[in-house]
């Protein structure tokens, strides 16, 4: 594997200042200074746990763009956050809402194609980086595997059949919001577009991998809303394709053993917001307290 490493972790010698940020950001600790005061790579044994993880904190790290690795460029790479970014971070995440009621046309996609690439940075344990996203960014496709789940789990209701989470009750509630809220569409809320974050989930890491995938729907759902989307994060429709309408999640073609509980719903937003809400959760909030001052 040393040649082959070789090719990967690339110095451009007549740009780096030898200042060892790179060493000291080595998740793997592969990075080490050359006979020469030069960073370069060791050999390893495998890539995670015994080498390199595959990071590129060294790329992002050298303040000269002196490090390329992977064959990615340092000058192909987006800059840093303004010193504005909090303030806007702040506004997005307070502004936020579920989407429930959209407009009938799909999403630019060029929109959607930024999105996914930004995606591609999504945290991972251990950078595993096994999270697949599945996005149906068609809305009359959204529209086949809608009419499939629907009609099945309108049928099992008559049976009084449903998912695990609910009941008579709460199926009526979700029958009633269609009238107002869910604009016909108990299911998927209108939405116009899916994304589903999902992962084979086995072994010792099986966990690791549901938080993977929770994460990459957060991160998708903030970062759609960034675009200017509107968004609803949903279970129960993950329920339905999973418990109640197997031939509809087949039309997803995601794989039977991967581990799929979120499915987010996007698309252009029908009801604008004009200011964010004042939740208060102060007593959900434990801060370290020295108990001496």
């Amino acid at each position: 594997m040393g040649a082959e490493q070789k090719t990967y972790f690339m110095v451009d010698k007549s740009k780096c200042i030898q200042c060892g940020k790179c060493i000291n950001t080595c998740s793997g600790m592969v990075i080490v200074s050359g006979k020469d005061g030069y960073p370069e790579m060791k050999e390893f044994e495998r890539y995670g746990w015994r080498g390199c993880w595959k990071c590129q904190h060294c790329l992002a790290v050298c303040p000269q763009g002196a490090i390329s690795i992977f064959h990615k460029k340092p000058e192909d790479s987006l800059p840093p956050p303004t010193s504005e970014m909090g303030s806007y971070m702040e506004q997005l995440v307070v502004n936020r809402r579920s989407c429930r009621r959209y407009f009938d046309r799909n999403v630019d996609p060029q929109i959607i194609t930024r999105i996914l690439d930004a995606m591609a940075a999504a945290p991972t344990g251990g950078n595993s980086c096994n999270v697949e996203y599945t996005i149906i960014d068609d809305k009359d496709r959204v529209r086949t595997i809608w009419q499939a789940a629907y009609s099945k789990m309108e049928a099992d209701a008559q049976k009084h059949i449903y998912t695990n989470s609910f009941s008579d009750f709460y199926y009526s509630k979700m029958k009633q919001s269609e009238k107002t809220v869910r604009k016909g569409d108990l299911l998927f809320c209108g939405a116009p577009h899916l994304f589903i974050a999902h992962e084979k989930c086995t072994g010792k890491w099986a966990e690791d991998s549901k938080v993977n995938c929770n994460i990459a729907t957060a991160y998708f759902e903030l970062l759609a809303n960034a675009f200017g989307l509107g968004t609803v994060i949903m279970s129960y429709p993950a329920e339905v394709l999973l418990e109640l309408a197997p031939k509809a999640r087949e039309m997803l073609n995601i794989p039977s053993d991967h581990y799929m509980k979120l499915i987010v719903g996007f698309g252009y937003p029908e009801i604008s917001y004009s200011r964010g809400v004042q939740k208060d959760r102060n007593r959900k909030i434990h801060r370290y307290r020295d108990s001496h001052n």
